[in-house]
């Protein structure tokens, strides 16, 4: 395929383009096709020729570029097209019975399917577990087996722990995160701030603000600050409360009222979140008043600090642990069937 640019635009037909090749350069193309503008469909004085083999299209690409033979008594540039696809012809039956190797290969070689070689190097790599050498599959050969020893990845440094922080797994609750401006002499400048509730789901949790240049970073923040300040409630029975607290912060005031064991989470999606993940699966938690987020987490923990348990009763009464448990039972109905 050559494609020429610069053809007179008297000669805006194929029969025309066609008559002129073969008069001035000699050059006699199997197809001629003209180029258009897009939206006019003028034509702009491109073309492409196509030649039945080579030898034409070299003869043709001598005539008009080397020997500079001119096109309508004017010279035009000639270059180089693509080459048209011509799908190769399947073979036959005949030749599929004379060599089915090499059909074999041939398909083997179109569809780049791996080696046997690249197969057992993928699985090495990805047999971080020894899964696969447990298994023991057929027809895999590992680098023990040949008395090699096998290469085992390099481990990822570890990151190191931050002493501050608690051991264990952790529960956090993401409850707000705002976007903050402080205005300075130069400028303003723009940070995120989120309010983020942990817990262990034993007892302890608190409760933190943090500032970052992006959420992920203030929420990092609002966690570590959190674990680094903890507040531990006593549970009854690991799962209830033990008496009846309230709490207030501002104008927001949160009632939590103790239940028998397995009598569940009763109130609003915040605060059974907060409650369960220092462990309590049984109460009622009501907030009246001013309720933002801040102002309920507050005055939350604010409640849950008021919670006594079985022995501070008995140690300020003055009574048996056991007396306590029982009299407690009897008058909240917890534990006593």
């Amino acid at each position: 395929v050559i494609k020429l640019h610069g053809v007179p635009f008297a000669l805006n037909t194929e029969a025309l383009l066609r008559t002129a090749l073969q008069d001035d350069a000699g050059v006699a193309p199997k197809d001629v096709a003209l180029k258009t503008r897009e939206g006019s469909g003028r034509f702009n004085g491109g073309a492409t020729l196509e030649f039945d083999g080579l030898d034409g299209a070299e003869a043709a690409m001598r005539a008009l570029r080397t020997e500079g033979a001119t096109v309508g008594g004017r010279a035009v540039k000639a270059a180089w097209g693509p080459m048209p696809f011509v799908a190769a012809p399947p073979p036959t039956p005949e030749e599929l019975r004379e060599d089915p190797l090499s059909e074999v290969l041939r398909v083997l070689d179109e569809r780049k399917l791996p080696t046997l070689d690249q197969i057992r190097a993928e699985l090495m790599q990805n047999d971080q577990h020894d899964i696969l050498r447990n298994k023991r599959l057929p027809g895999l050969t590992w680098p023990e087996d040949l008395g090699k020893s096998p290469e085992k990845p390099e481990a990822a440094p570890r990151k190191p722990r931050d002493p501050s922080e608690p051991l264990g797994r952790w529960a956090e609750t993401i409850v707000k995160v705002d976007r903050v401006q402080k205005v300075v002499r130069g400028g303003t400048i723009m940070r995120y701030r989120a309010l983020v509730v942990v817990g262990n789901l034993m007892g302890a949790g608190g409760f933190a603000f943090g500032k970052g240049h992006s959420p992920q970073d203030a929420v990092a923040r609002a966690t570590r600050a959190a674990k680094r300040d903890l507040r531990f409630v006593d549970r009854y029975r690991d799962v209830a409360l033990l008496h009846d607290v309230s709490g207030r912060h501002n104008g927001c005031l949160v009632d939590i009222y103790a239940t028998k064991p397995g009598a569940g989470a009763v109130g609003g999606p915040l605060g059974r979140q907060i409650l369960t993940q220092l462990g309590f699966s049984s109460f009622t938690i009501k907030a009246r008043g001013r309720r933002t987020p801040y102002s309920y987490v507050r005055a939350t923990f604010d409640a849950l600090s008021k919670h006594a348990s079985v022995e501070d009763l008995a140690r300020a009464r003055g009574r048996r642990l056991l007396e306590v448990e029982h009299a407690v039972g009897a008058s909240k109905g917890i534990g006593q069937g």
